[in-house]
């Protein structure tokens, strides 16, 4: 399998290189949708959209890649463009399946906003088209382009925060669906010093 340090290019007009502004402008054409319902991108206008795709790059993978390998330091956020993938948690026992991503997901942030391993494997079900923006090409565009920078810093946190949300509350229905009371208050006991530390 690989990984996403060898990319297999999409074709001749997108290449794993940084995209000129002929490219861009062919990539906001052919994925409109997928680019309009992704949640990073939020808010920018034609002239962000652009800056941002002339500063990533666009890579290809075919089914059983891995895009990003759990416990890997890759510091970039992917968009899915076209295709399926899934997302995988290495245990000691079995691998599980987390989600399955479709095109206009996001993945990678943390790792992008903290030089921190993946949590989870990410890996292609069939041919995908992804777009990888790393830190450096975010730091050009904060230069260059201040204002989608912003945008899409905002739009990460957001991302994360509702993340953070829905699974808080998926976990609080487990609890107490288990009935088991200690269980519960343990679970409070860790919510409260989460909370507590955030704000320390």
């Amino acid at each position: 399998m690989n990984d996403s340090n060898s990319p297999r290019p999409i074709g001749a007009s997108m290449s794993g290189s940084p995209a000129s502004s002929s490219k861009a402008e062919v990539a906001s054409g052919q994925y409109q949708q997928e680019l309009d319902r992704c949640a990073l991108l939020c808010g920018l206008d034609e002239r962000e959209l652009l800056a941002f795709l002339e500063r990533v790059r666009f890579e290809g993978f075919t089914p059983g890649d891995d895009v990003l390998t759990e416990g890997n330091r890759y510091h970039g956020v992917w968009i899915l463009l076209s295709g399926t993938c899934e997302v995988i948690k290495h245990g000691p026992h079995r691998d599980s399946r987390l989600a399955i991503l479709e095109p206009g997901s996001v993945f990678g942030e943390m790792s992008f906003l903290d030089a921190v391993p993946h949590a989870a494997t990410v890996r292609a079900v069939d041919r995908i088209e992804t777009l990888r923006m790393m830190r450096e090409q975010y730091e050009d565009l904060r230069q260059s382009c201040p204002s989608a920078a912003h945008k899409i810093a905002v739009n990460m946190v957001r991302t994360l925060s509702d993340r953070l949300r829905r699974m808080d509350e998926w976990i609080c229905e487990l609890v107490e669906k288990d009935g088991d009371g200690r269980r519960f208050e343990e679970w409070q006991d860790f919510r409260a010093k989460l909370y507590t530390d955030l704000f320390d």
